[in-house]
């Protein structure tokens, strides 16, 4: 067999042309039987006309190591400014768990209960950075203090509480975004999440624009001051508390198996309201001293 390339011609033996079609059948034949789609019948159970509502499997849902590094890298900025553990990484951390489970192919519910994250996360950073920018340090109290590299380290621990405590404020979350059904009751306490987070969110508002205004020290008493001495703080509570309810009333509405099943996150969940609560209380109690 021969051809022509340019001005030469090849010849080829025919010994090496059977070679070449061998290789070729022994390359292409196995591949393409592995490649070949297989009819299969459906298992028994499946070929029902009744559908049953199933959890989501949990490569669909956020891993625990995603969900981690979600609470603790925003918070490891308090290495850099100690209120930053506290103020950016708290907000930052809320945000990334529920930009997380937003990714994810989770139901309505879970979609909203994580957007309430969202908005409380990026709201809250973007207050802080307005107020850090443009106000004096005397109302935004972030204050730069020099520390060495051991000194900054011992800023370990808390970074790494304040971490726990945030992954345990996003439990809540992880149940809603199993749950296969809800009801309007579930809904209504996502309202209350947001509900919750604006209150918050027009208390910072209105406190930081009076006091940049009339003094750090004046007594803010318009807006939702007139009826709460902390909206701040009491709409963030509202908030948290509405998800961690939230948490339990999925958990325990979808029967027991469900609740054993996500058990460990409704303890979670618990033990990270408690936790809020306690710094809440704690930061309003500062405030009026």
């Amino acid at each position: 067999w021969s051809t022509r390339v340019g001005s030469r011609v090849c010849r080829v033996s025919p010994s090496a042309v059977v070679m070449l079609r061998d290789f070729l059948l022994a390359a292409i034949i196995p591949h393409a039987i592995a490649l070949r789609p297989i009819a299969t019948r459906p298992p028994p159970h499946t070929r029902s006309s009744h559908v049953t509502a199933s959890l989501p499997p949990p490569a669909a849902l956020p891993s625990l190591a995603s969900l981690a590094a979600a609470s603790i890298l925003p918070t490891c900025l308090g290495f850099w400014k100690t209120g930053y553990a506290v103020s950016y990484g708290y907000g930052g951390a809320m945000l990334a768990a529920g930009a997380l489970t937003l990714r994810c192919s989770v139901p309505a519910l879970a979609q909203a209960h994580a957007l309430a994250l969202v908005f409380y996360g990026l709201r809250l950073n973007l207050f802080l950075l307005y107020r850090e920018l443009a106000l004096p340090e005397e109302i935004h109290q972030m204050k730069k203090r020099e520390a060495s590299f051991a000194d900054r380290l011992k800023r370990a621990p808390v970074i790494l509480g304040c971490s726990a405590l945030y992954y345990l404020m996003a439990a809540p979350l992880r149940i809603s975004a199993v749950a296969p059904t809800s009801g309007p009751a579930a809904a209504a306490l996502v309202a209350c999440s947001f509900l919750g987070f604006g209150i918050a969110a027009l208390g910072d508002t209105i406190k930081t624009y009076v006091k940049a205004k009339e003094g750090k020290g004046y007594l803010v008493t318009s807006g939702p001051f007139r009826y709460l001495r902390h909206p701040n703080y009491t709409g963030e509570l509202f908030g948290w508390t509405a998800s961690a309810l939230l948490g339990a009333l999925v958990a325990l509405s979808q029967g027991a198996s469900f609740a054993r099943s996500v058990l460990p996150w409704l303890i979670g969940s618990a033990v990270g309201w408690v936790g809020i609560l306690f710094v809440l209380a704690g930061e309003a109690a500062a405030g009026e001293a």
